[in-house]
């Protein structure tokens, strides 16, 4: 046993103490081999001779140099001195070797202390044995393993002395000075050096690779017996990982290293192929090779290492180059508990589910291999898409299970197969269906994500058996129904993500048994209801996210409890009520709120801000936009605020009253006070924000012309966002750009200053609706960063200009409408790939439309180029736009047929959604990959959205589209020449909302199948020369509200039922053979009315006439109550009884509509 050496010494005495010994060594008596009673032993008096150059039997040892007359026995309690020619001085080491005489490679004399001593351990040793075993046999002793330390000892002597040569003879072992012993082979030292020279940057994170034992250098371990390397460790340093690693090189040497057992080369970078040579370390048991950026297929012979028990390829930090075709090399790792694939390309590997060696296996992670749902080899032998065929006994083991982001269909086993699974990810997958009852039986599972897949249904009953979960993430799917109660039964529960579904119904009250839960993610669903007042109770909760949902009332008092709360965003529901409560509550926390996130921005909170949200000292996100906020905004509401970095308080009633001295304690990044009483004046205190990168003060009654020291103090950020639209400034465009830069809605005049030529990086450009004129600058081809650029509703003239050897390549968004531009279609736009919005209409283009259009514009979504000069044909590739939702070609001189390549544009095709298709403005989308949590792009980033807007012609009028338009898909061909047949390819765009053909000359009978146009809303053909009957299952389009198939030649009776019994007839006007309601009766009306038909008429008519004053009268009833209810009710239910109001007044208006339409349908009888 090794003691330690404190217990023999006083340390804080002792500055490298040495004495001379023969030939001139320097030894160390730091741990004098005596008792720390003072008294000595036979063994310590001959080690006490030794030191004082004397023999074992009393003789005098030949070499010593000037021996001292004055020698001593060491004592324990004092410091050695060193006994130089000069006299007796205390020195230290480097002084000591100054004075010691004799070869320095000679060591003779001290190996014969250390073998003395050597030989005094095992005597001891001995000693102290015959002393256990007799105390043992004679029972005066129960031997236990706190013997050592016992200070009830039988014979102390013999424990002691085996003490005091434990000590002494680790300090030989350890000194400085003493003969070392190099186990490092030579070959493989040299085999070593070699790998280290091919590495990158090797000298400085292997420098520890000096001398002649590598067994004691970073990262290599050496084998105690036969002392060959076991042990190989090179990963590349995380802390250097910031600054990738340039190209390294496997060095052949590696392979020289045979009894290898641990080899790690991770966070390197090899860029070449997987050596095979591998194989040959046949001991290997842990090989870590990931995110070396090997790439290629990977070598069947890894196979060959039976012994490996873990083995990760896998690359987290980019996509690999590694493929493989076939897995069945892992059928030879009889061992293998660890296995880590991740972002390997196994998409070729038909079989890999049944290539797999399960019999060891406890970590599976193959996340982002692109793994299809597996296909056997033999069906007859095999089940496919499953695991049931792998015994039960052989999955015990397995525990951690990861098939993150591939295009699995179906959960590929029997969750039965794995019922000790304590970590399973299936996200980001193509999943269908419900979750498998199986599932209840995997009891032990603490970490369980089923994200953004496909799976439907409620949530089963049998989830309640898994009350050992921790991590709970169900977020993306299709889930519906009502949260169950039972979820509250998770109690250990830290994270539940149910986000992104349409879960209904309310907030469980069960919730609050979740005492541990840190982490609440609703948003994005359907819940609604009240929150509950008991969510008090979860005080660990952190992070709370329950927007874009239905939630009404007010915010619980109890919210204000939970002092732990960092996150908290309620955004985008219907919440009511005012603030005060919350605020205050988080105000007088003990230790302090630790909130610094707080997110309610569009919901219906009213009243005043309390002076308490200064309190709120960590604060750094604070965003109470487009509210029903009001009052006034002093310096103190924000004077605790120290933190804060995104301020947003735009679209409320808001009065900011700050002085022009006023210094904020906080230096935000971004401050947004849109559409608050601001004052006319620039607010002086943005001067003090130095860190402001987003500005937004649009709508706020700014006057004037931009004050300069406002220009110098914002244009000096190439990376400024600054949006002052929609005010009263005037006078020139100012001669600087920001990066982001909205001016639109002002009264600025002159031309485009040829300043901004210099102003390469902008990256969006807004500057409609003022009084610029003159020509489009050619400078413009230089932006090749331009994201977005808004001339619309301004004077500008003459051609866009051509660009040569440079384009705006990045252009997403392109409005040049409502100005005077002339030529032909612009060729600037020809390299402009992601364009997504163009509207150049209302100018005098001309010419045709050209083919290279259809070709360039990939990723288009809004095309218009109405009100222009444009002739020729529509072009025939114009189906190449499969993401085109509004496509507007009016008021041109287009001749020719409506192309049936129409059909293609698939986006129109499907329902859209509001909530989860927006207008998507990036630098670089090409590279996406598809799984999104692992965000990786091949090229650039992501970017960010911004709102678009458009004006969109439909139901008889002209409106402007912002927010809604990604809900829009929109055909527009109307006031052209075209001629022609309506193409039945037309009714496939199931997903179009607004078709005007109106005003062409156009021939032919009308779809019949138009009806599987579901989502119609307007439909107008008006002005053609259509022949034919209207076809009578257009009756079935729920959603149409505006018809109009004037001035044709339609014949035959008008259908009935749905909306077409609210139509007036001026939509059937110009039809001469139209017949029918609201129109006189066909011929045969009269010839197919029998008496007990006319009677029945009659009965009905008399219904109808009691059913129009009875829902008359209850329209009055509650239209009174709802009014004078809500003058005498308090606040807090007035939001309430708003809406359901709006939605009885809905609801009545619309079957007042449909009986009032019936009724003057009978009286034009």
């Amino acid at each position: 046993m090794v003691l330690a050496a404190e217990e023999f010494f006083h340390e804080e005495e002792v500055e490298h103490p040495v004495r001379y010994l023969p030939l001139g060594r320097v030894y160390s008596s730091s741990v004098p081999c005596v008792s720390p009673s003072g008294s000595s032993s036979v063994a310590s008096k001959k080690v006490k001779a030794m030191m004082t150059n004397e023999s074992a039997d009393g003789g005098e040892e030949a070499g010593w140099k000037d021996k001292p007359s004055d020698v001593r026995p060491i004592d324990a309690a004092k410091p050695l001195r060193l006994r130089s020619n000069e006299g007796r001085k205390r020195v230290n080491f480097s002084e000591a070797r100054k004075n010691v005489h004799g070869p320095q490679k000679d060591s003779s004399g001290w190996r014969k202390v250390k073998n003395w001593v050597d030989s005094m351990y095992l005597v001891a040793s001995s000693v102290l044995v015959g002393e256990l075993v007799w105390a043992k046999l004679t029972g005066r002793i129960i031997y236990d393993s706190d013997y050592f330390h016992s200070k009830k000892h039988i014979w102390p002597e013999g424990y002691t002395t085996f003490r005091k040569f434990t000590s002494f003879k680790a300090c030989c072992e350890d000194h400085p000075h003493a003969p070392k012993r190099i186990n490092c082979l030579e070959s493989e030292r040299r085999a070593l050096l070699a790998i280290k020279s091919d590495l990158y940057k090797s000298d400085y994170w292997l420098s520890s690779w000096t001398g002649y034992d590598c067994c004691k250098w970073r990262g290599v371990s050496c084998d105690n017996t036969t002392n060959h390397v076991i042990r190989l460790d090179l990963h590349y340093p995380l802390d250097q990982y910031l600054d990738p690693p340039k190209k390294s090189k496997v060095n052949p040497s590696l392979f020289e290293l045979k009894h290898l057992k641990y080899l790690d080369l991770s966070l390197n970078n090899f860029s070449t192929l997987v050596p095979s040579m591998i194989s040959s370390l046949v001991h290997l048991e842990h090989l870590n090779l990931s995110c070396v950026n090997f790439d290629g297929l990977i070598p069947q012979q890894l196979g060959n290492l039976p012994n490996l028990r873990f083995l990760d390829l896998s690359c987290y930090d980019c996509y690999s180059s590694l493929w493989s075709n076939n897995l069945s090399w892992l059928s030879h790792l009889t061992s293998l508990e660890y296995l880590d694939m991740s972002f390997v390309n196994l998409s070729l590997a038909n079989s890999w589910i049944h290539q797999i060696n399960y019999n060891s296996l406890k970590h599976l992670a193959l996340s982002n291999c692109l793994l299809q749902d597996a296909v056997g080899a033999n069906a007859d032998t095999m089940k496919l898409n499953s695991l049931s065929n792998i015994s039960m006994k052989v999955n015990r083991k397995l525990k951690h299970l990861d098939f993150a982001c591939n295009s699995l269909t179906k959960i590929p086993f029997d969750m039965e197969s794995f019922i000790h699974l304590e970590y399973l990810d299936l996200s980001w997958n193509n999943i269908i269906g419900e979750i498998p009852l199986s599932m209840s039986n995997v009891i032990h599972l603490m970490h369980l994500d089923l994200s953004r897949n496909h799976i439907t249904g409620e949530i089963p009953l049998s989830m309640g058996n898994l009350t050992s979960l921790l991590y709970l993430d169900l977020s993306s799917n299709g889930y519906f129904g009502r949260i169950p109660d039972f979820m509250g039964n998770h109690s250990s529960l830290l994270l539940m993500d149910l986000s992104s579904n349409e879960f209904s119904g309310r907030i469980p009250d069960a919730f609050c048994k979740l005492i541990y839960l840190e982490e609440l993610l609703l948003f994005d669903n359907n819940i609604s209801g009240q929150i509950p007042e008991n969510m008090g109770n979860l005080h660990n909760l952190r992070y709370f996210d329950a927007s874009m949902n239905n939630l009404m009332g007010q915010i619980p008092l109890s919210l204000g409890d939970l002092c732990n709360l960092e996150t908290l965003d309620l955004s985008l529901n219907n919440i009511g009520g005012e603030l005060t409560n919350l605020l205050d509550g988080l105000s007088k926390c003990l230790q302090g709120s630790q909130l610094w996130y707080f997110n309610i921005h569009g919901n219906k909170l009213s009243g005043s801000i309390p002076f308490s949200l200064g309190q709120l000292s960590q604060l750094r996100f604070l965003d109470i936009s487009w509210n029903l906020l009001q009052d006034n905004m002093t310096e103190a509401h924000f004077s605790n605020l120290t933190d804060l970095s995104d301020l947003d308080i735009s679209y409320n009633s808001l009065n900011l009253i700050l002085s022009d001295d006023w210094v904020p304690p906080f230096h935000a990044k971004k401050i947004h006070m849109s559409y608050c009483h601001l004052g006319t004046r620039f607010p002086s205190w943005i001067q003090t924000q130095r860190t402001l990168e987003d500005l937004s003060l649009s709508g706020v009654g700014l006057y004037g012309n931009i004050p300069s020291w406002f220009s110098d103090f914002i244009f000096n950020n190439s990376q400024f966002q600054l949006d002052i639209s929609s005010n009263n400034l005037n006078g020139q465009l100012p001669s600087s750009l920001s990066n982001i830069m909205d001016l639109s809605n002002n009264s600025f005049e002159g031309t485009i200053p040829s300043s901004y030529a210099k102003f390469e990086y902008a990256k969006v450009l807004k500057l409609s609706n003022n009084h610029i004129h003159g020509s489009l600058p050619a400078f413009f081809c230089n932006f090749t960063n331009l994201y977005m650029l808004h001339l619309s509703n301004n004077y500008l003239s003459g051609e866009v200009p051509n660009c040569h050897g440079s384009y705006p390549i990045n252009l997403n968004s392109l409005h040049l409408n409502n100005n005077n531009l002339s030529g032909p279609f612009p060729s600037i736009l020809r390299n402009s790939k992601k364009l997504i919005v163009l509207d150049l209409g209302g100018n005098k283009f001309s010419g045709e439309i050209p083919k290279w259009v259809g070709r360039s514009f990939p990723l288009l979504k809004i095309l218009r180029l109405s009100s222009n000069l444009f002739h020729h044909s529509i072009p025939a590739n114009i189906g190449n736009f499969t993401f085109l939702q509004v496509l507007d070609l009016s008021s041109n001189s287009l001749i020719g047929s409506i192309p049936s390549t129409i059909e293609n544009l698939s986006f129109m095709g499907v329902k859209q959604n509001y909530t989860h298709n927006l207008l998507r403005f990036s630098g670089d989308s090409s590279g996406f990959h598809g799984c999104e949590s692992c965000g990786y792009f091949s090229n650039g980033d992501m970017g960010y959205i911004l709102d678009d807007n458009i004006k969109i012609t439909a139901k008889g009028s002209t409106n402007e589209y912002t927010k809604a338009l990604s809900a829009v898909a929109s055909i527009d061909l109307s006031n052209n020449e075209l001629s022609g047949e309506i193409p039945k390819e037309i009714t496939k765009l199931h997903g179009l909302c607004f078709l005007n053909l109106s005003n062409n000359h156009l021939t032919g009978r009308i779809p019949e199948n138009i009806s599987a146009i579901t989502e119609l809303e307007s439909l107008d053909l008006s002005m053609n020369h259509l022949t034919g009957e209207i076809p009578s299952k257009l009756s079935s389009l729920n959603f149409l509200s505006f018809l109009n198939i004037s001035y044709n030649n339609l014949s035959g009776r008008i259908p009935t039922g749905g909306q077409f019994s609210t139509f007036n007839d001026s939509i059937y006007a110009g039809n001469k053979g139209l017949c029918g309601v609201p129109l006189p009766e066909c011929p045969d009306d009269d010839a197919n009315h029998s008496p007990s038909q006319i009677g029945e008429n009659e009965k009905g008519d008399k219904l109808g006439t009691i059913l129009n004053y009875t829902f008359i009268v209850i329209g009055f009833i509650v239209g009174f109550w709802a009014y004078f209810g809500m003058v005498i009710m308090k606040k807090s239910i007035k939001a309430t009884l708003f809406q359901l109001a709006d939605k009885m007044y809905d609801w009545i208006y619309v079957q007042l509509s449909l009986r009032i339409a019936k009724l003057n349908m009978k009286w034009q009888k």
